[in-house]
């Protein structure tokens, strides 16, 4: 019982890790360009009809209007600057603000992983 099994890898096993390390690499990254590029045409396609609630949100509310306003009459605005920014906030379409900037962060955020990756694949190669 003293006698001790000594068993010795095969030779090529760093070689065979290595690869398959390598494989399980090269399948996360087309997965990630997959994930994104799906990302990235949901964000696309959603930034229309995004873009016409915020520009339609806008409109109703008159922000465009009072904003003209520090053009326009400047010294009054100066004058009644807190009253006016509270009547700016107050017209400001926040929920479809936020929205519209929500789908444009995840359009840049998507274009950002998506070229990262595909320049891995391409140099990888």
């Amino acid at each position: 019982m003293n006698s001790q099994l000594q068993i010795e890898p095969p030779g090529n096993l760093l070689e065979k890790i290595m690869k398959r390390i390598h494989h399980e690499e090269r399948v996360l990254i087309w997965r990630k360009v997959i994930l994104f590029s799906a990302t990235l045409a949901a964000s696309v396609i959603g930034f229309i009809p995004a873009f016409r609630m915020v520009s339609a949100d806008f409109a109703q509310s008159g922000f465009f209007n009072f904003f003209s306003l520090i053009f326009s009459d400047f010294s009054s605005v100066a004058v009644y600057w807190r009253s006016f920014t509270l009547m700016l906030l107050e017209t400001l379409p926040a929920i479809s603000l936020a929205v519209f900037l929500a789908v444009v962060l995840t359009l840049l955020q998507s274009a950002r992983s998506l070229t990262r990756n595909v320049k891995t694949i391409i140099y990888a190669k």
